[in-house]
């Protein structure tokens, strides 16, 4: 005779345990906002790779350098949109990497600025600037140590 405890096939119309996304906490606003950032900023970084390899005319670069800052970037985007992923999903260990991330945007921000690529500049400064703050707003800060 065996217990409940040794069976091993699945009970499939018993009772479940919640889905995890299915009942998540109401997210504020600030983690919205800061998700759809990092999502965006991903998405860019993607874009304008596969954008830059294909329509690249002079290489400055040898084949290998190309595909090692295609990659390189790639990886970037990816791990924008993840971390993004793992704000909104309330995952605090997300949000000391997409600081350090951001506040690299905003030093590179700079050197634009500082050439006088004011568009390069701003586009650069104020999204990553915006997402810096609000990672440090108190309900980012209370939604995401819960």
């Amino acid at each position: 005779m065996a217990r409940d405890s040794e069976n091993l096939q699945p009970d499939f119309h018993g009772p479940q345990k919640p889905r995890p996304f299915t009942q998540a906490r109401p997210r504020p606003v600030p983690v919205w906002l800061v998700f759809l950032i990092l999502f965006v900023q991903g998405v860019a970084v993607l874009w304008y790779t596969v954008g830059a390899a294909l329509t690249s005319e002079e290489a400055l670069l040898d084949t290998v350098g190309i595909v090692a800052l295609v990659v390189l970037y790639a990886l970037l985007g990816a791990v924008l949109m993840i971390l993004g992923f793992r704000i909104f999903m309330g995952a605090g260990g997300a949000r000391t990497p997409a600081m350090v991330l951001e506040f690299m945007v905003v030093v590179i921000s700079f050197s634009f600025l500082s050439e006088g690529a004011w568009a390069v500049g701003l586009t650069l400064l104020v999204p990553a600037a915006t997402a810096l703050l609000l990672l440090f707003v108190r309900p980012t800060q209370e939604w995401l140590d819960r």
